[in-house]
């Protein structure tokens, strides 16, 4: 009897061993189990990498700005008079995206005529532009670039490794050339924006309304008459590969002929265009877009409607703006193959003292110069529409105002001097005053000659007929 006993407990342990044994291989642990869910998740490489750039880049999270309270805006303007045709949010700060870049092509006219660049010079291309995210030009590591495929690049594919080497020539580095633009937005009336980089690419301290937009298109409208063109070409050729502008509103739309279009997550799709009929000029601007064609759609509607309120409110017919004695090329000279009549020369990218910010007298007043005195400012008269001036900036102080007008001045001929009235006047900007320094009752020629010459001192300036856009409470 003991013997089947014996057998049958031996059977019994063995199958609550083998029970045991296939409940441990079936079941894994509580860590193990974690672990392979974490796996699942996220690969270790991706993790690994992921928490790298969180530690090398803290700041690389998209952080929103308070101040930006969402992403749509639109403004429609008479070009010639300034007249606001139609509008909705165009005061309210939003992203600009790429539309930046009209900015650093302001910047980079301007050095054309000042003589600060020519289109032939070749700029070292930096591992900070090699680097930059798309959408990029395809730079050539260690090589270099002309500052006209360098433009061209900006103003059809919107390159921002272009924007990187035009903004390390003019200003020493990027961040310097930021402060460029934005004081150079300051002299324009663009009271709200400010900017951080030259390209659009994510800051949430980058900001802009619609209307400052407006203001800066009208600016390369009136300024640059000889380069304006190069707006509508749509098609660079670079290294043998076609650069194709991101404006599908030139060729879609009649009577278009520029601007720039932009994009990020932040801003949506942006578009600043300008576009004639009838002998009229109208701008436009389109903010926040869910998507590059409904935003074509929206602005084509917009002008439409703005042609029809132009006829009807008999605004000025556009008259096309005269080549200023600055003008040291036209469009034609960017076209690929174009001669450029000049001999192309070498330029290190090295730091050129920045325009200081205007947020302090200290800071935006340097030492006086030693020079003929100059008459306090008399009570500020508007200048006539249509005459020049030489406005040299605007300030949060008016003692600071009075400052850059004694540096201009004395920096400039006796004869000049002499014709050429100090004035310093208030504008009211949202919530904030300025006072703008001006050198008044010049004419075209002397305002751009001698614009010219106070840049040669470091002292930037604008040379400005005066128009309803520039005229203080003028929209």
């Amino acid at each position: 009897m003991t013997f089947p006993l014996e057998r049958i407990a031996v059977g019994l342990s063995r199958l609550a061993v083998g029970f045991l044994f296939v409940a441990a291989v079936a079941a894994p642990s509580t860590a193990d189990a974690q672990s392979a869910s974490t796996k699942r998740a996220v690969p270790p490489s991706k993790a690994r990498a992921a928490a790298k750039t969180i530690a090398t880049n803290p700041s690389s999270p998209w952080v929103p700005n308070p101040s930006v309270s969402g992403k749509t805006a639109y403004l429609i303007v008479d070009a010639t008079s300034g007249r606001e045709i139609s509008s909705d949010q165009a005061d309210e700060l939003r992203h600009p995206a790429s539309l930046t870049k009209l900015m650093t092509i302001y910047l980079t006219f301007s050095a054309l005529d000042s003589g600060r660049l020519s289109l032939g010079d070749s700029l070292p291309v930096s591992s900070t532009a090699l680097n930059a995210p798309p959408t990029k030009m395809g730079l050539p590591p260690g090589g270099s670039v002309s500052v006209r495929d360098a433009t061209m690049a900006l103003v059809t594919r919107s390159a921002n490794d272009a924007a990187i080497v035009l903004a390390e020539a003019l200003g020493g580095d990027e961040p310097s050339f930021a402060r460029m633009m934005t004081q150079k937005a300051r002299q324009l009336g663009m009271s709200s924006t400010v900017f951080r980089n030259a390209s659009g690419l994510p800051n949430r301290e980058q900001v802009t309304t619609a209307r400052d937009l407006a203001r800066l298109a009208n600016a390369l409208l009136r300024e640059f008459p000889h380069y304006y063109a190069v707006f509508s070409i749509q098609s660079y050729t670079y290294r043998g590969r076609p650069l194709d502008n991101h404006n599908r509103m030139l060729g879609n739309y009649e009577g278009a002929d520029g601007l720039k279009t932009g994009y990020t997550v932040a801003s949506g799709f942006n578009l600043v265009m300008s576009a004639m009929r009838d002998n009229r000029r109208l701008i436009g601007v389109v903010m926040g877009g869910q998507s590059a064609s409904g935003r074509d759609r929206q602005m084509a509607d917009l002008m439409d409607r703005g042609f029809l309120s132009a006829q009807s409110m008999g605004v000025s017919p556009w008259t096309s703006i005269r080549k200023p004695p600055s003008a040291r090329y036209s469009a034609a000279q960017f076209v690929p193959g174009a001669a450029i009549q000049e001999t192309p020369r070498a330029v290190v990218a090295k730091a050129e003292p920045s325009p200081p910010p205007a947020a302090t007298p200290q800071a935006a007043a340097p030492a006086r110069v030693a020079g003929p005195a100059v008459p306090a400012p008399a009570e500020p008269e508007n200048p006539a529409l249509g005459s020049w001036v030489i406005q040299v900036g605007s300030f949060n102080e008016p003692q600071a105002a009075q400052l850059a007008l004694e540096r201009a001045t004395a920096a400039l001929p006796s004869a000049m001097r002499s014709n050429a009235s100090a004035t310093v006047d208030e504008i009211q900007m949202a919530s904030k005053v300025f006072h703008r320094a001006r050198l008044t009752n010049l004419s075209q020629e002397q305002a751009v000659d001698g614009c010219k010459r106070l840049e040669k001192q470091k002292i930037y300036c604008s040379p400005l007929q005066i128009t309803a856009w520039n005229t203080p409470g003028a929209r």
